[in-house]
């Protein structure tokens, strides 16, 4: 009987340990990297205005490819014109983790290279939120359909003025860097129909920063408003400001909302991650979103 049962165990780990292998391959791969693509899928296009000297720039769905020239130097920095995305990682393709930054400028951001692999394709991989968009000021932002809601990013604000930013860090995903008080955020937006809106913000301040008188300004109208602290400047806080008429602004119109601040006692007015106009009244979400919930003022914890 002991004969029997270890041929049986013998026939049966034969049987199935091929499939434990394969089952296990994959695993090590991703460990180990060895089979992480060095080229852009054969789905993979130009990605029209976004050209950098030198270099080849492929777009596939949620994804840039900068191909870097065989046989040459790369860049030290790759610039590109600023994007309405949120960056989520840049690394090399052959690399897992990503292992570079992104510097946001008003205008222009830049990708500060790690040293590149070496044996290896130099293929840098921007994983972005959604398809690659480059901003523009004449986007016009749509009212939902249904609830008629307009909700206006920090990707699409315009900003003017010296230090004033989209900074598309997913930690941030924020108008921020409001350190001068000449500084201006905007939107550009059209609502669905007329009538009485009420104005949300989703404001963040970290703390010592707060009581910054801020105006907005929207179809003739003027709100006035004191920031408030939030204990960090990423925790964006839902705040009501009032409410203002619209007029629905005629095909191919639209109808600015702008941010002015008017003091600003400490070193930076707030970050804003949306703004929201809402048919009076109606129901929505008011849940915060927070990167240290330790430090929020009692006042709005939930």
């Amino acid at each position: 009987m002991q004969t029997v049962s270890r041929a049986l165990i013998l026939r049966w780990l034969l049987m199935f340990l091929p499939s434990f292998v394969f089952a296990a391959t994959p695993d090590c791969s991703e460990t180990s990297g060895a089979l992480i693509p060095e080229d852009p899928p054969a789905t993979a296009v130009r990605a029209d205005g976004l050209d950098v000297p030198d270099l080849q720039v492929l777009r596939d769905q949620n994804r840039l490819y900068f191909i870097m020239p065989d046989g040459k130097p790369g860049p030290t920095t790759i610039k590109l014109p600023r994007l309405a995305n949120i960056v989520q990682s840049i690394r090399w393709s052959t690399e897992t983790k990503p292992a570079m930054q992104l510097k946001p400028e008003p205008t222009e951001w830049s990708i500060v290279l790690s040293p590149p692999p070496k044996g290896a394709k130099q293929i840098v991989v921007v994983e972005l939120d959604r398809p690659a968009e480059i901003f523009s000021e004449e986007t016009i932002i749509e009212a939902d359909e249904d609830s008629k809601i307009v909700v206006l990013p920090a990707r699409h604000a315009i900003t003017r003025g010296t230090n004033l930013r989209f900074e598309p860090q997913p930690h941030k995903n924020t108008v921020g860097y409001w350190s001068d008080i000449h500084d201006t955020a905007a939107w550009k937006f059209r609502p669905v129909e007329a009538g009485t809106y009420e104005i949300d913000i989703l404001q963040g301040c970290g703390k010592g920063h707060g009581g910054s008188k801020v105006q907005v300004q929207v179809a003739d109208q003027s709100l006035d408003f004191v920031v408030e602290e939030t204990g960090h400047f990423q925790n964006f806080v839902w705040r009501t400001l009032g409410r203002v008429e619209l007029n629905e602004p005629g095909p191919g119109k639209s109808i600015s909302l702008k941010l002015v601040p008017q003091s600003k006692p400490g070193g930076a007015v707030m970050d804003v991650r949306a703004i929201r106009l809402c048919p009076a009244g109606i129901r929505r979400e008011f849940t915060s979103e927070l990167a240290e919930p330790e430090s929020l003022p009692h006042k709005f914890k939930q």
